[in-house]
């Protein structure tokens, strides 16, 4: 099937014939053994005949049951059912597009905090062993020299933290940690995270009214739903503060 022009289709839709469409069967209007496919307006507005759709038709058996199956798929397939599925398809398009943007977001946000960390741990790092080597007495006539530059790393660091008075910075450098590991967690579970889509509907369409008919798949508004919500994906109108 070839790829499917969906504002096309929209255009096609919103000139058709608008409201709800009805199917009749009988012989008031049409032929015995056809149904009939209109809406009923101020006065009669006959839309389509479908011939051989009636039950009692006459017809061969797989024919009639056809047909009739071709006639109520038509009268509920109408412009407005099209268009709502039309709507939905770009509410769940635009949906997907601001997770795609959280995600990204996410990732990079990440990434500038193991940057970020990697620099104060080796930074914390050379402290460290500056400390260690003047504990140990290692460092002879330059212990004073070396305590000074420690000093002056050491409240570097705790300016560039902005860490207030009193407050530890180790106690900083493990909450950087613990949000990095926060974020990365969160990053998985976004990953893992699968939606099962329900089952598809055949539905015919044709791009042009001297054209035939051809077969698109499309899903239920309510089952698309109800598959987001299980998979604890929640849908806004506006597409944006969702929460998960």
């Amino acid at each position: 099937m070839s790829k499917i022009n969906y504002q096309a289709l929209r255009e096609k839709a919103e000139k058709a014939t608008c409201g709800v469409w009805s199917l009749e069967y009988g012989e008031e209007r049409l032929d015995a053994g056809d149904a009939l496919i209109h809406r009923e307006v101020v006065g009669y507005l006959p839309i389509c005949r479908i011939e051989g759709a009636h039950p009692e038709s006459g017809f061969d058996e797989d024919f009639q049951m056809e047909q009739q199956a071709n006639a109520e798929f038509i009268a509920a397939a109408s412009p407005v059912t099209v268009l709502a599925l039309l709507d939905e398809r770009e509410r769940n398009q635009q949906y997907i597009k601001c997770r795609d943007q959280e995600n990204e977001d996410i990732a990079l946000t990440v990434g500038k905090l193991r940057v970020e960390l990697e620099g104060k741990d080796s930074k914390i790092a050379n402290l460290t062993a500056e400390r260690d080597a003047l504990r140990e007495g290692e460092m002879g006539d330059a212990r004073h020299s070396n305590t000074r530059a420690a000093a002056d790393i050491y409240f570097q660091l705790v300016e560039e933290c902005e860490i207030p008075a009193g407050g530890s910075l180790v106690e900083y450098v493990d909450d950087m940690r613990e949000k990095l590991e926060a974020a990365e967690k969160r990053i998985a579970e976004l990953e893992l995270r699968e939606v099962v889509l329900p089952q598809c509907y055949s539905m015919l369409h044709r791009v042009d009214f001297d054209e035939p008919y051809h077969t698109e798949m499309v899903y239920r508004q309510h089952q698309v739903l109800e598959a987001l919500h299980n998979a604890g994906i929640n849908v806004t109108e506006a597409c944006k503060g969702e929460a998960s």
